[in-house]
C-alpha cells in the first residue's frame, strides 16, 4: 500500500514539474518585462509555429490567427480537415493560455495595456461553430471587447471572426462577444464599424506587385485609396498573401496598412522594432 502511494506521489510530482517547466518556458526569464507590443503585427496561420501563440507574444505581436474546424463537438485548430488532431484544439492552444496572460496582466495580454486581437477563421459549419464558440468565450466575457445592447464596451482582447462567417446571425445580435472580419465590398456598403472593425483582402486580388523593385504608381495610388477609405470609416485594413519582403513591409508600413500579415514573426518583429527606434 505504501509503495503504491509513493508511486502515485512520485508521478504527481513529475507531472507537476513538467507543467511548471512548460509554463515558465512560454516566456524566457525576465523577457515579459522587456516585450514591447507591436500593434501592427499579425501572425498569420499562427498555429503552425513551434510554440503557437507564444512565439507571436514573445515577438510582441498584438494579433494572432487560428483556423478552426468543428469536429465531433470540439473546435480543432488546423488548416485542412485531414490534419486535425483532437489535442490541437482552440481551448488548449489559444483560449486557456491567452486568458491566463490576461488574468496575470490585469485584463491585458501584455503588461503594457494594449489592444489585442484573436482572429478565428471558421473553416466549416459556420452556424454550429459559432454557437459552440460562444459557449467557449463565456468564461472570459469580462476581458473581451463586446457589444451590449448595441453599445461597444472595450476589453483587453477582441475576437474577430473570419472565413465562413455566419454574418446574418452575428449581425442580428444586440449583445455579442465577437466582430466580423470584413471584405473590400464592406468599404462600399459601409456597415457599422462596431460590427466590422476590420477589412481584409488577398493582396493578389488587388495588386500584381510582388514586393521586389518599385511598386507601380497606379498600384500605390490604389493602396492609398483603400487605406484612406478604411480609415475614414474607422476600420483597420489587412492584406493576406502580401509579399513577405522588407520592401513590401516598408510600403505597407509607410502607407498606413494597420495590420501587416506575416508567416515570419521574428523577421517582422525586427523590422517593426527598427522602425520605432
Amino acid at each position: 500500500m505504501f509503495y503504491k502511494s509513493q508511486c502515485l506521489l512520485n508521478n504527481f510530482l513529475i507531472f507537476l514539474i513538467i507543467g511548471i517547466v512548460t509554463y515558465l518556458s512560454t516566456f524566457p526569464a525576465g523577457a515579459e518585462e522587456d516585450i514591447i507590443p507591436l500593434s501592427r503585427a499579425h501572425s498569420h496561420n499562427d498555429y503552425i509555429r513551434e510554440k503557437p501563440l507564444f512565439d507571436a507574444l514573445n515577438a510582441g505581436f498584438c494579433s494572432v490567427e487560428a483556423d478552426v474546424h468543428l469536429v465531433e463537438g470540439d473546435l480543432l485548430v488546423c488548416h485542412d480537415l485531414e490534419n486535425c488532431k483532437p489535442e490541437k484544439n482552440l481551448k488548449s492552444m489559444y483560449l486557456i493560455p491567452l486568458f491566463e496572460q490576461v488574468e496575470k496582466n490585469n485584463g491585458y495580454v501584455f503588461r503594457v495595456p494594449t489592444d489585442f486581437y484573436l482572429l478565428i477563421d471558421i473553416k466549416n459549419n459556420p452556424e454550429e461553430t459559432y454557437s459552440l464558440l460562444k459557449e467557449y468565450l463565456k468564461p472570459y466575457e469580462k476581458y473581451l471587447t463586446k457589444v451590449v445592447e448595441r453599445n461597444l464596451i472595450k476589453g483587453g482582447v477582441t475576437i474577430v471572426i473570419s472565413g465562413s462567417v455566419p454574418r446574418e446571425t452575428i449581425t442580428k445580435e444586440n449583445t455579442r462577444l465577437v466582430f466580423i472580419d470584413g471584405r473590400l465590398n464592406d468599404l462600399e456598403s459601409n456597415p457599422p464599424n462596431t460590427l466590422v472593425p476590420w477589412v481584409s483582402a488577398s493582396w493578389l486580388s488587388v495588386f500584381s506587385w510582388l514586393g521586389v523593385g518599385e511598386i507601380p504608381s497606379e498600384e500605390i495610388k490604389k493602396l492609398r485609396e483603400l487605406v484612406k477609405k478604411a480609415h475614414e470609416q474607422g476600420r483597420k485594413l489587412r492584406f493576406w498573401s502580401a509579399p513577405q519582403t522588407e520592401t513590401a513591409w516598408e510600403i505597407l508600413y509607410s502607407e498606413g496598412v494597420d495590420l501587416i500579415n506575416t508567416d515570419f514573426p521574428s523577421k517582422l518583429s525586427s523590422f517593426l522594432r527598427n522602425k520605432t527606434k
